[in-house]
């Protein structure tokens, strides 16, 4: 398996990292192949380590300046590590370096598509960001195309690789799992507390949700909004959220937490009332499968793969993007009907319970890469 692992799994950020990990723990479980990791990181050391389920974790070291190159070296590194490993299938985690490296690799292979690049260039700013997208664009529709099975964790992504075109082989529909801690999560809190978990990006749009926190905090007076997620990758963004908070008397209402691991995420789900993400872009987010898992009902953007995880008034409320009234409705009924949001909550629960469980994303990952194999032979 090829991806952006974490070289500590005791700190699992979120995104790929989040799904790799419950995924690789719950096909070590099954006991029915022998899967090595190959992570590519922007570090000095290389070598074989361990994973925390105890598979053994290839480091290869990942060079500046790839893009200009469509990552060649890098490419090139990771196809020299699985020649020699020799496996039966290999599989790519993301529409990147390792997607690549895969379809090139001459083994039997599928790409899970996490995120759709040519959508999230969209939102670069200034001429560096768009030449960045640009070439992201590019390399993006380059790895469609020689990729021979896709994984679709949403059919937001079939959708999207249509619309890249070039793609001529299989999709599979697997969904992304989620780590069991978060299933664990019990009876949500009385507090009037808001939880965002995700980048302060402008694609995630803090923004809009600051705006309807304003309207809320109007009405509930102690809402508390807790943004959990990391916030270096845009700071001018960040900086414009932290002026409004200013201007608008937020400060005692909002708390920046920054990069959090898996349990103290767990605990902010624990402690929450009500997630909020108002993004202008998403694939399947993991934070909203988590808080599903949690029994936590949402408040989400009716954009890409969203309204195929929140179903409107089942499991949470949706809005139109950058419609801040629309989210501040939502979620003062939330806040204000704890039956309604105890029962979204389990909605929700359920949900996630029969698609989102790491044993039977395992399964059917396994049944796939035995048909790969098979295949290859």
């Amino acid at each position: 398996m090829l991806g952006q692992y974490p070289l500590d799994d005791s700190r699992v950020l979120g995104g790929v990292e989040a799904v790799m990990v419950p995924l690789l723990e719950g096909l070590a479980l099954l006991g029915k192949l022998d899967v090595c990791v190959v992570t590519c990181q922007p570090i000095d050391e290389e070598g074989v380590f361990q994973t925390a389920s105890g598979l053994p974790l290839q480091v290869v070291r990942r060079r500046r300046l790839g893009r200009i190159t469509f990552h060649r070296r890098d490419v090139w590194e990771l196809g020299r590590t699985l020649r020699r490993l020799a496996p039966d299938v290999v599989h790519a985690q993301g529409m990147g370096i390792y997607a690549a490296a895969a379809a090139e690799s001459g083994f039997p292979h599928v790409v899970t598509v996490h995120g759709v690049f040519s959508r999230e260039a969209a939102f670069a700013q200034g001429l560096a960001g768009a030449m960045r997208g640009t070439l992201d664009r590019l390399f993006e529709r380059y790895c469609v195309s020689r990729t021979h099975n896709l994984i679709s964790i949403s059919p937001y992504v079939e959708q999207e690789i249509d619309r890249i075109g070039g793609f001529r082989g299989r999709i599979v529909e697997i969904e992304n799992p989620v780590a069991d801690p978060y299933f664990a999560v019990s009876t949500p809190t009385l507090l009037p507390t808001v939880l965002y978990a995700g980048r302060v990006i402008r694609r995630k749009d803090l923004l809009t949700l600051l705006r309807a926190l304003a309207r809320v905090r109007a009405e509930v007076p102690d809402v508390i909004l807790r943004v959990a997620g990391e916030t270096e990758s845009e700071p001018d963004y960040v900086a414009v959220c932290k002026q409004y908070i200013q201007q608008h008397d937020l400060n005692n209402a909002v708390r920046f937490l920054g990069s959090l691991d898996l349990m103290a995420m767990v605990e902010e789900y624990q402690h929450c009332s009500v997630v909020a993400l108002s993004s202008r872009q998403e694939t399947a987010p993991v934070a909203i499968a988590e808080a599903m898992a949690a029994g936590r009902p949402v408040v989400a953007t009716n954009i890409c793969g969203v309204p195929f995880m929140v179903k409107d008034g089942v499991n949470g409320f949706l809005a139109e993007v950058g419609d801040s009234g629309a989210l501040a409705g939502a979620l003062l009924r939330l806040l204000r009907e704890s039956d309604l949001r105890v029962y979204m909550g389990q909605r929700g629960r359920e949900m996630a319970n029969s698609r989102f469980r790491k044993d039977a994303v395992a399964q059917k990952t396994f049944e796939l890469y035995q048909q790969l194999a098979q295949a290859g032979r």
